[in-house]
């Protein structure tokens, strides 16, 4: 009799239905030693089948319990990326805004020495144009003596006095034609 544990219950349930009823009452009358057997052949079985569907359950619970922790690790490493990128963005964002800020710094800092220098070389160039400008009066001056005193010296002064002549001289280029330069 290798009946699984579910034939052996549908055979009892049988024995009951299939017994003689008792008229007036309730109750059926079975064969005791039938009955007995297949209690026999339920207990037997029973061990087996309580120990396989302990072991499913305990399975089930293991697995149960894996595929939580599994759950909670994936949801704490989520969180904790979560928590990264939030970290990340914020200090990209005051990074961008410190580049930012510097930047600005920079560009003012840069239009300022611009200006600096350019006042600087108006006032260098300024400067040079007044000593260049009194060393070309020099110049015209230097040359005129020059040329009065060669003049003297051939005698086409015309009675004039071998003292120069210091009237304003003129740019240079712009003396009379005919004359040495």
């Amino acid at each position: 009799m290798n009946q699984d544990l579910w034939s052996i219950i549908d055979e009892l349930e049988a024995a009951v239905t299939d017994g003689m009823h008792v008229p007036l009452s309730d109750r059926v009358m079975i064969s005791e030693q039938e009955i007995f057997s297949l209690l026999d052949e339920l207990r037997a079985m029973l061990p087996e089948e309580l120990s396989q569907a302990r072991s499913v359950v305990l399975e089930e619970e293991r697995i149960l319990s894996e595929a939580r922790a599994r759950a909670d690790r994936t949801v704490k490493e989520a969180e904790e990326y979560a928590a990264r990128l939030t970290s990340e963005s914020a200090v990209a964002s005051q990074a961008e805004e410190e580049a930012q800020r510097r930047l600005a710094e920079a560009e003012e800092s840069a239009r300022k020495i611009k200006v600096e220098a350019h006042r600087y070389a108006d006032d260098v160039l300024k400067q040079l144009g007044g000593v260049l400008g009194r060393a070309m009066e020099r110049v015209s001056e230097g040359r005129k003596e020059l040329r009065t005193s060669q003049e003297v010296r051939e005698g086409r002064g015309g009675g004039k006095t071998s003292r120069p002549n210091r009237s304003v001289p003129k740019p240079v280029g712009q003396e009379e034609t005919g004359e040495p330069s």
